[in-house]
């Protein structure tokens, strides 16, 4: 059977800010704010709290005390004032992955039942070449909560491990506001970026690929809109939605940077520059739904990012983070984290390659990284890419031997005359090759998966030190900045 194959490059999902653009309307101008108040619920008068301050209240996180405000661009300055807020600040949106995505028709590939295992290195070296698989494979008792860009409801692979409850977090008119196809339908949950089922096939592949965890159950909470973006608060919210259904595993191929110190704001209109507080309000908002979500029994896996730093070390997180944003007028002065890979209570996963080596891209640090798995490199990639022969890099197939193979839909956009989304089409199930954290972050979740299926009344702080103490030591004898405990293994996390 011909199927169409993308060999994608994947990066992790970085943070950025929505501000106005028109100077001349600057009166009547609104944007998205994120609030949080001092106590972790709002208060009783909420809504006129925000009046008085000139918003209008579009999202309210209720469990965490935490909203997402329509306003006027002088809103923060004010708000943070107030005696019931500790933080406000534009909102921080989280941008879908930069992909590079090259086609190849492919006419070698013979569709029976996993037919593509042996091209799925990276599930083998997890899995003990499928010994785990003879232990314990999952089931629906246990469930994941995928927080991503969907997933493909259609996909042969993923569809039977796939629970009823999964939820749409993406607002009518998208990211934008004006993407026609997206309608703010609360079951949308229609992959049209193909991240989002890519990690579902690495856990719950069960078809022409595998997963980690081919039999456990999972749902899916779509945050990412068909042009990319999300507002972080669309992801707190998702945390908090997958904590209340009771999922056990929350995997996150998610994040950016955000500040835990001075954080200023220059408006690019008026050059005025207003301090917004002593931490990010997202920081906030996600460090409360970690807890939240640890309280309800859930343990949140995620990625650690694929900026190729030390995350540990924060003052160079803070320069990276002014080098990133410093353009839409933020200014951070003293330390930076990478959220939600920083908060103590989750477990961050750092990415390796074939050779068991710390991903090129891969960010690392004590205290940081708690495990690794397999996410891929592209040191072959960039190799032949520079040498200006690439050709002969796909001709021979190198990047089945780098990346990491799994499940994707098959979409195509309708755009009109102003470049703006009017429809999508499904075209049909596919796979791909993608490359980065997000690849290692949901192998760690499905090996969590597995030990929640193997043992009854298992707390998250018990799953994460069991990941840790079955994990395969890799680099320095013991803990290490780059692998965390070491290499998450999937058969040592069943045998003990």
């Amino acid at each position: 059977m011909k199927k169409f194959i993308s060999l994608l490059f994947t990066a992790l999902l970085i943070v950025g800010v929505t501000l106005p653009t028109s100077a001349s309307t600057k009166s009547e101008e609104s944007i998205s704010y994120t609030i949080v108040f001092k106590k972790e619920q709002l208060p009783d008068d909420v809504s006129s709290i925000v009046e008085e301050l000139g918003g209008t209240i579009v999202k309210s996180i209720p469990e965490i005390g935490v909203l997402q405000v329509k306003a006027p661009t002088d809103f923060a300055k004010e708000a943070i004032k107030h005696a019931d807020i500790s933080a406000a600040n534009p909102s921080l949106v989280v941008n879908a992955p930069d992909l590079h995505s090259i086609d190849i028709e492919d006419t070698s590939i013979d569709v029976n039942n996993a037919s593509l295992y042996d091209l799925q290195w990276d599930i083998k070296r997890v899995t003990n070449d499928g010994a785990s698989y003879d232990i314990n494979t999952g089931n629906h008792d246990v469930v994941v909560g995928i927080i991503d860009s969907g997933i493909d409801v259609n996909h042969p692979d993923v569809i039977e491990n796939l629970l009823p409850g999964s939820k749409n977090f993406v607002p009518a008119g998208g990211f934008t506001g004006v993407d026609k196809s997206e309608t703010g339908d609360l079951y949308d949950i229609q992959d049209r970026n193909g991240h989002g089922t890519h990690v579902a096939g690495t856990i719950a592949g069960n078809g022409e690929i595998l997963g980690v965890a081919p039999n456990v159950g999972f749902r899916s909470y779509r945050v990412f809109a068909a042009e990319g973006g999300a507002h972080d608060a669309w992801i707190v919210e998702a945390i908090i939605a997958a904590a209340n259904d009771g999922v056990d595993v929350i995997n996150m191929s998610l994040g950016g940077i955000m500040a835990k110190g001075q954080v200023y704001f220059t408006d690019p209109e008026t050059g005025e520059r207003t301090k917004l507080g002593d931490d990010v309000a997202e920081f906030v908002a996600y460090s409360r739904a970690m807890k939240y979500a640890e309280k309800k029994g859930a343990l949140v896996v995620t990625s650690a990012g694929n900026d190729g730093i030390n995350a540990s070390n924060h003052k160079e997180v803070t320069e990276l983070a002014n080098i990133k944003y410093g353009p839409d007028g933020y200014e951070f002065i003293g330390a930076s984290f990478y959220a939600p890979a920083s908060i103590p209570n989750v477990v961050s996963v750092s990415a390796t390659g074939p050779f068991d080596e710390l991903a090129l891209y891969s960010n690392y640090g004590n205290g940081f990284v708690d495990v690794a798995a397999p996410g891929g490199n592209y040191e072959l990639y960039m190799e032949y890419l520079n040498a200006g022969i690439f050709d002969e890099y796909i001709a021979n197939r190198l990047f089945e031997g780098e990346f990491n193979l799994s499940s994707v839909p098959d979409v195509s956009y309708e755009y009109d005359a102003d470049g703006v989304i009017v429809d999508y089409s499904y075209i049909g199930p596919s796979y791909s090759w993608q490359v980065g954290t997000s690849m290692a972050a949901p192998k760690v979740s499905a090996v969590a998966a597995l030990i929640y299926a193997t043992n009854d009344d298992i707390t998250p702080k018990k799953v994460k030190l069991h990941l840790q103490k079955s994990a395969e030591d890799l680099g320095k004898n013991g803990h290490d900045e780059f692998y965390g405990q070491g290499l998450v293994n999937a058969y040592y996390a069943l045998m003990r």
